[in-house]
């Protein structure tokens, strides 16, 4: 399982940087986040995982999203 979840990750990870529609490519990026908490948490490292879920899959994804629709609404 744990090389499955780690091949998952990077095939998420490639699909985050190929994707051209950039909602798309952020959630390639929150899918890799995911996945790479559960390849910590399945290694044993439980704290990194809920801290990779907090920060990465969370506020960075979130943030991305939000300054996408903050540009949307200015027309750039």
């Amino acid at each position: 399982m744990d090389i499955a979840v780690l091949m998952a990750a990077v095939a998420a990870a490639i699909a985050a940087v190929e994707f051209k529609k950039l909602p798309h490519a952020i959630l390639a990026f929150a899918v890799m986040s995911i996945l790479v908490a559960a390849a910590f948490y399945v290694a044993g490292a439980r704290l990194l995982a809920v801290f990779q879920l907090a920060i990465y899959a969370g506020a960075v994804s979130i943030l991305m999203l939000a300054a996408l629709h903050a540009g949307e609404e200015r027309g750039e």
